[in-house]
């Protein structure tokens, strides 16, 4: 087991960031939370203004110095994560925040534990098919397929994390804000939806915030340096009919009936099925679609490193349905 680390933590205000510092016992790294604007309940430690899209993270050249001599290790989670952006948006904190962490990594000699995406698996030149140039998660995935290209290059000692879409805490449900997963279970679970395209097979693999915090957290105090872990269910991830049936008991359990919307392969849809809905609907609906088609592009199942991430570092086996359940109820009553 290694000695007390000291991390830097960036992205520490979002989601993964929150969850990290939630799950860091009295015996864990030190951790220094960057923050950007808002202020961090669970920063406990130390929290440092940080912008990464500038020269020294916008640091005075004493402060940039006394922060490179104090860490020894960068979880890098801060990152533009809203899909359908152009490109360019992508760019400076998503690819060139990644550079300047590697930058600094290098004048600190530490490792980087980088939390990445499993979209990437539908960027892979074996995907069963290619992406569509006009999916919406496209630019976002590139961006961070990009981030890890970097990383690689860099020689840095690094491990990437690539989660799937995380819901709530395992247990609690408990999660820092809304996501995309909570936003479109709460339209899909009002009957908003007039019918659900998605491509027959795939997989709705959502994984608990805290099993991707405890992995880092772990490798950390293992001292692993080097691995590349796909965050997700993999085949254990439940199928599209289940989801929905989860959603209807969830409604059933808040006093509203919910009647299933139907299953429609996105191929076999007309033309301008989805573009006739209103404003709100069409947004979801080509979501809904464009997250399948990652899922197709990656051979309908993600690729999934659960199992070694059970052994190595003793995540707890959760079950995928009842965590689901917890988020929803979570952010029924929290979330709005």
């Amino acid at each position: 087991m290694s000695a007390r680390r000291t991390v830097l933590l960036t992205g520490a205000s979002g989601v993964v960031g929150r969850s990290i510092l939630r799950e860091n016992g009295a015996d864990g790294p030190r951790i220094i939370s960057a923050v950007h604007s808002a202020p961090i309940p669970e920063a406990a430690e130390s929290a440092v203004s940080l912008d990464l899209t500038a020269e020294r993270f916008g640091l005075d050249a004493d402060s940039h110095a006394a922060l490179v001599a104090s860490v020894d290790t960068v979880i890098h989670s801060a990152g533009l994560t809203e899909w359908g952006l152009p490109a360019e948006r992508y760019g400076p904190i998503n690819v060139e925040g990644t550079r300047r962490v590697i930058e600094f990594a290098e004048q600190a000699g530490a490792a980087v534990h980088f939390m990445g995406t499993a979209f990437v698996a539908a960027l892979a030149e074996d995907a069963p098919v290619p992406l569509g140039e006009e999916n919406v998660c496209k630019n976002y995935i590139r961006s961070k397929h990009r981030a890890e290209q970097l990383l690689r290059d860099s020689g840095l000692p690094h491990t990437v994390f690539r989660p799937t879409n995380l819901i709530g805490d395992s247990t609690t449900g408990w999660t820092s804000q809304g996501q995309i997963v909570q936003l479109m279970s709460d339209w899909l679970g009002r009957g908003r939806a007039p019918f659900v395209p998605v491509h027959p097979g795939i997989r709705m693999d959502f994984v608990p915030q805290d099993l991707l915090a405890k992995a880092v957290l772990r490798a950390i105090e293992l001292g692993d340096e080097q691995g590349e872990f796909w965050v997700t269910y993999g085949e254990e991830a439940m199928d599209v009919e289940t989801c929905l049936q989860l959603l209807v008991k969830h409604a059933a359990g808040r006093g509203r009936s919910l009647n299933l919307p139907p299953l429609v392969n996105p191929d076999e849809l007309a033309p301008d099925a989805i573009a006739k809905t209103p404003p709100l609907t069409r947004s979801y609906l080509s979501v809904l679609r464009d997250v399948s088609e990652v899922t197709r592009c990656s051979g309908g199942v993600l690729p999934s490193s659960m199992a070694e991430l059970r052994d190595r570092y003793a995540l707890p086996h959760v079950d995928g349905t009842a965590a689901y359940l917890a988020g929803l109820e979570y952010a029924a009553e929290h979330l709005g």
